[in-house]
C-alpha cells in the first residue's frame, strides 16, 4: 500500500504477493505513495462516485476476481448492472479479464446487483514514463520523506 510492501498481505496471499513482487523486480510498480495494490470490494447495491485520480504517471490495473451473476443490462439501461466507466467508455466486468486505465480520466464504479464484486487493484508506471523519470520521481518522493513533507 502507497508504495510499501505489507508482510500481513505476504502471508495470507502468498501466490499474489509473489506476482507483484515479479512486477516489482521487473521495475513496473508505481512505488511512490500514490501506488497502490490492494482487493477492492464492492458491495451490492454501491457506487463509488465519479472522480480522479492525482496524476497521469501510473496506470491502474484492475484484475475481476469475482463478479456478480447478472442477466443483461441494467434495467434498459445502456450500463451494466456491474461495471466501471472511464471517460465515455463503459466498461462490464468479467472474471479474469484485468482492465487497464489511466485513472487520472474521470471514472465512476457501480454494483446494482444484491452480489459482492471483487478485483484486484495494482498500480503500474505509465509506459510513457521513461527509466530515468521514474528514478528520479523515486528520488522526489525519497527526498520528502527524509524531509519529513510526507510519511511512509
Amino acid at each position: 500500500l502507497q508504495g510499501e510492501f505489507n508482510s500481513k498481505f505476504a502471508s495470507r496471499c502468498p501466490k499474489t504477493a509473489s506476482t507483484v513482487n515479479e512486477l516489482n523486480k521487473d521495475g513496473a510498480l508505481f512505488g511512490t505513495p500514490f501506488g497502490f495494490c490492494f482487493f477492492s470490494t464492492l458491495m451490492g447495491q454501491s457506487t463509488i462516485k465519479p472522480h480522479t485520480g492525482p496524476m497521469n504517471l501510473r496506470l491502474r490495473v484492475h484484475l475481476p476476481l469475482i463478479v456478480p451473476t447478472t442477466d443483461g443490462k441494467n434495467n434498459g439501461n445502456e450500463r451494466p448492472k456491474c461495471g466501471i466507466r472511464v471517460g465515455s467508455k463503459i466498461h462490464e466486468w468479467k472474471e479474469g479479464e484485468a482492465l487497464v486505465l489511466d485513472d487520472s480520466y474521470e471514472h465512476e464504479v457501480w454494483n446494482d446487483t444484491n452480489e459482492p464484486r471483487v478485483l484486484l487493484l495494482v498500480d503500474i508506471w505509465h509506459p510513457d514514463v521513461s527509466i530515468i523519470e521514474r528514478e528520479r520521481i523515486g528520488h522526489m518522493f525519497e527526498y520528502a520523506r527524509e524531509k519529513g513533507w510526507i510519511g511512509r
